[in-house]
């Protein structure tokens, strides 16, 4: 788990969002796809769009007290940028407590041309700032990949004092050594998806709930 944070609160975290079926434990089909396109399986299924606005309410404490505990001062210098976070409104609730306590402003990405990143008014927003980019669930890394290339890129034009990645759950499979010691999880569950062929048998038992967008 080298280059990965956890909160010390995960448990009471994933706790509350198995009480509000976001993270639901059986069979079933992902979104994504083996090499012969076949969809994967696994035995979690973390769906962050189903949260209510009470839900969500309820969460963004969690989050700043995370965020407290996971960057300190250094939040008084921070941006808050969503990224594609399954509830469309929960970064935004987070950050209204941000901007209450700490003056922090908030930007959003976009993909233009396919390539996730920060763009125009929403890069400069975060000029001379530490960003915290906050993302739902740690699936394969491939938006933590597309952000540390335009990161990569765009740190010195911007004079970005540094940027991290904080995700609501990690899946535990696998781990990226970028941005270094710059990521960060709510909660982690080991959920990794398997080829139809190599479900465990513990899952493969169980009726499987095809995938649906």
């Amino acid at each position: 788990m080298k280059n990965l944070k956890i909160f010390s609160q995960s448990d009471l975290f994933i706790e509350k969002l198995k009480s509000f079926g976001i993270i639901e434990q059986g069979h079933f089909e992902y979104k994504g796809k083996a090499v012969d396109g076949t969809r994967l399986r696994g035995e979690y299924f973390i769906n962050f769009r189903k949260l209510t606005t009470a839900q969500e309410i309820e969460l963004a404490p969690l989050y700043w007290q995370a965020l407290e505990e996971f960057f300190g001062e250094k939040l008084k210098n921070c941006i808050i940028v969503g990224v594609a976070f399954g509830s469309l409104s929960l970064p935004k609730t987070i950050q209204v407590l941000g901007f209450k306590n700490y003056g922090i402003e908030y930007a959003y990405t976009e993909k233009r041309e396919g390539v996730l990143g920060l763009w125009a008014e929403q890069a400069e927003k975060c000029r001379g700032k530490h960003i915290i980019f906050l993302e739902d669930v740690f699936n394969n890394g491939t938006s933590l990949r597309e952000l540390v290339s335009d990161m990569e890129q765009k740190k010195e034009t911007l004079d970005l004092t540094g940027y991290s990645l904080v995700y609501g759950i990690h899946r535990g499979h696998s781990f990226s050594d970028m941005p270094s010691n710059e990521i960060y999880t709510m909660g982690m569950i080991y959920a990794p998806a398997y080829h139809a062929d190599d479900v465990p048998d513990h899952v493969k038992t169980l009726p499987l709930k095809p995938y649906k967008k």
